[in-house]
């Protein structure tokens, strides 16, 4: 998440990604939840983290499961792949999974 060659803070840092997001990403009124991972902002970049996958969980029943990001080039020019499951034992695994890694403080919340 971090830009590359940025001194800026991590608040400032999520604070412009978010901005971004609902201006030219999300522009929708419906707002989903939307998690990161805090040591993809280190400033060394050998000690960033990234977690390439999306996924989408929706009525604990369906799940999404993409390498696009949500942006207007994934969407509009890129190749992607995803997948996408009407499967609740699948999707609860996936959910108990992300569950836990917020609960342990893995990820945390952005508020779009």
């Amino acid at each position: 998440m971090r830009p590359s060659a940025t001194s800026d803070d991590d608040s400032t840092i999520t604070r412009n990604f978010l901005k971004t997001v609902r201006k030219k990403d999300w522009p929708w009124d419906a707002v989903p939840e939307v998690y990161y991972d805090p040591r993809s902002l280190a400033p060394n970049s050998a000690e960033r983290s990234a977690l390439h996958a999306k996924c989408i969980v929706a009525d604990d029943r369906c799940v999404f499961v993409t390498s696009a990001n949500f942006t207007e080039a994934a969407r509009e020019r890129n190749i992607e792949a995803g997948l996408l499951l009407d499967n609740a034992t699948i999707t609860e695994a996936l959910s108990c999974q992300f569950e836990s890694l917020v609960h342990t403080g893995v990820l945390k919340r952005l508020f779009l």
